[in-house]
């Protein structure tokens, strides 16, 4: 981090860099609520704070658990020798192997979204509901950091993992953005539960906005949604550990 504060252009690219990413797709969903004005019945106000959520969630992801992408080059490079040589976790090694500061970039946009979509919605707040919006935020970017850990996993054991890293980043940032029941029960019960996108945002927005019934499933597992985060990302970090075991050094 010091490093990149000594060049003030490099941190300035990579402020915008972060911020430019963010605000690409929200134009992108802006086009659409202008084309159509509503989306799954959900209003441009309620859509908006969908997305909030999400880019928010996504923030929290970026900020503290995006070095989990460096895992495959961590591996082939006999880098792990490092962690495992240390009185250190390993996991917790690689996260903070590197601080890139175009992640600010992403808080800065997401917070500003998220402002404006909370502001502009129909929600009659509580201070519990206020305190299930953080929650869930936080939770949904512990969702996106579990997903990734767990193919962070697989570089154990595969020679390469790359492709997977956008291939969940362009999961999280499509459907995440959308209330799910517009692809139809099959894609929505799979982005619910065998690949739980529906925790990160769509959830968590049907319960502010009092709109459980579109979801599909039981009003009492929405408001849970705050603890899938942690649980799922306590399993992944389980599986990274267990996964770490087949770990061979290239130097060996």
């Amino acid at each position: 981090m010091a490093t990149e504060l000594q060049y003030r252009v490099n941190l300035l690219q990579s402020l915008i860099g972060g911020a430019a990413a963010q605000a690409t797709q929200l134009l992108f969903i802006g086009v659409i609520l202008t084309s159509f004005g509503a989306i799954g019945g959900w209003s441009a106000s309620e859509v908006m704070l969908l997305v909030g959520l999400r880019m928010a969630a996504h923030a929290i992801y970026a900020f503290f658990f995006r070095r989990v992408i460096d895992n495959d080059r961590v591996v082939h490079t006999g880098e792990f020798d490092r962690y495992l040589l240390r009185p250190v976790p390993a996991f917790l090694q690689l996260l903070t192997r590197q601080f890139n500061l175009q992640q600010l970039g992403d808080i800065f946009i997401a917070a500003a979204v998220l402002g404006v979509a909370v502001r502009n919605a129909s929600i009659d707040w509580t201070f519990g509901l206020a305190l299930f919006c953080g929650a869930s935020v936080i939770g949904g970017g512990l969702i996106e950091a579990s997903l990734q850990t767990i193919r962070a996993a697989a570089a154990f054991r595969l020679a390469n993992t790359d492709a997977l890293i956008g291939t969940i980043d362009s999961l999280v940032g499509t459907y995440s953005n959308f209330p799910l029941q517009i692809f139809g029960g099959f894609a929505s019960a799979f982005f619910t539960f065998a690949v739980p996108l529906a925790f990160i945002a769509w959830a968590p927005a049907a319960i502010l906005l009092n709109r459980s019934a579109d979801l599909g499933f039981p009003a009492e597992i929405a408001w849970s949604t705050p603890a899938f985060g942690p649980i799922l990302m306590m399993l992944a970090v389980t599986v990274y550990h267990l996964e770490s075991r087949h770990y061979s050094s290239p130097g060996s």
